[in-house]
């Protein structure tokens, strides 16, 4: 019986310290991709801009769009009402001062710009750059799932910045 006993103690000890010494020394870092690092994405052939690597949209775009240039921004180019409703959620989820959100206008230089600059294709209509003006990520704001993933990586973004 006191063999039982002492087993038993330490079955239920086990989990028990590897629980303590994975929370003392593990470390769970995650990180989200820096797109177009190391190569370029083909781009559009209209688009009359030398792109080099590592890429980050350049200032002047950055600046034309409104960014103002201490926070992470999601640009969206879709203004249906799915996502109307879910950027709702995404704005409860962070402050104001966490996130700049620019909803683009649908004038040939917003297509422009998409293609050429933030390389947005479908079904992706919404891209997230950091504060370095580096590509971070691409989502379909539309979709339930989609933005689910989005304030997921905007929280690990948001941690390390």
């Amino acid at each position: 019986m006191l063999k039982k006993l002492i087993f038993l103690f330490l079955a239920l000890l086990l989990p028990i310290v590897v629980f303590l010494f994975l929370k003392a020394f593990g470390k769970n870092e995650f990180t989200i991709p820096v797109y177009f690092e190391k190569e370029m994405a083909e781009h559009p052939t209209a688009c009359q801009f030398n792109y080099v690597t590592p890429y980050s949209v350049p200032d002047s775009v950055m600046k034309a769009i409104g960014w103002k240039g201490e926070s992470v921004v999601l640009i969206i180019a879709d203004h249906s009402p799915e996502v109307n409703r879910n950027l709702k959620h995404l704005a409860q989820e962070f402050k104001p001062e966490d996130f700049q959100l620019i909803s683009s206008s649908n004038t040939s230089e917003w297509d422009n710009w998409h293609s050429c600059f933030f390389f947005l294709k479908k079904p992706w209509s919404a891209v997230l750059v950091d504060t370095d003006r580096r590509i971070r990520g691409y989502y379909e704001p539309g979709s339930r799932e989609e933005m689910d993933r989005l304030i997921v990586e905007m929280k690990i973004l948001l941690k390390q910045y």
